[in-house]
């Protein structure tokens, strides 16, 4: 394996060409924020949260889709990295309708955890309060657009593990929504399979399974890599 030279937080690391800055620091067990990274699927830079500072760079780059070349000094635990990563989590519970006690994630909701991670006691931006639906039109499952962070990790689970193709994303700004086949009402669809893996994948409680109330998500988001994996052994 060919292999280059990189520093990551003043520490010297051999690490393997074509790897993404994010899988390098997972590698020698540094934690670098992220939420919209699901091991699987590809990965789309959406979230902001695992940015980085590259020595010779004048912006902070995304961890997720940032290869690592020779030589390169990373750092992941600077002020500034954690400024940026406190104002993210902050607006993401800012802009949509997140009500942590009533939520059937409560708990095991990965936002919520990363509200805790960067530290965040409260939120310094107004709440947007958005008018957002909730579509129980599925015999077996509820979408809450109120929880919805747009990660668009459902999107890309449907479409590169399920390829079913059913979720996609629809207009932009604060009016951004998941839609199920061209906005019809997911009980609607034609090409949900109801496989049930946008759920696991979902890292808040916008997705989830009619069966249960307040906090009895249980959600398993390593089955889908897992499953991945297992295709690949099999071809």
């Amino acid at each position: 394996m060919n292999t280059i030279k990189i520093t990551i937080n003043d520490t010297v690391y051999d690490i393997a060409i074509n790897t993404t800055i994010l899988e390098a620091c997972k590698e020698v067990g540094i934690e670098v924020l992220t939420i919209c990274h699901l091991e699987g699927v590809s990965n789309v830079g959406a979230c902001r949260l695992c940015l980085v500072e590259v020595e010779g760079i004048n912006k902070l780059l995304p961890a997720c889709t940032t290869k690592v070349a020779a030589n390169m000094v990373i750092r992941t635990q600077t002020e500034k990295i954690k400024k940026y990563q406190r104002i993210t989590t902050e607006l993401f519970f800012a802009e949509r309708n997140h009500v942590c006690s009533v939520c059937v994630a409560n708990g095991k909701c990965e936002l919520q955890k990363l509200g805790y991670k960067v530290g965040m006691d409260h939120i310094r931006y107004p709440y947007l309060f958005p008018s957002c639906e909730v579509d129980t039109s599925h015999a077996w499952f509820v979408l809450d657009h109120n929880r919805c962070i747009m990660c668009t990790r459902c999107v890309r689970t449907c479409a590169e593990i399920e390829g079913a193709f059913n979720w996609d994303v629809m207009n932009r700004g604060n009016q951004v929504r998941i839609i199920s086949d061209f906005n019809t009402p997911w009980g609607q669809s034609t090409t949900c399979t109801s496989c049930g893996k946008c759920l696991h994948a979902c890292p808040t409680g916008a997705i989830w399974p009619k069966a249960i109330v307040q906090g009895q998500l249980e959600k398993k988001p390593e089955i889908l890599k897992e499953l991945v994996e297992k295709r690949k052994m099999n071809l």
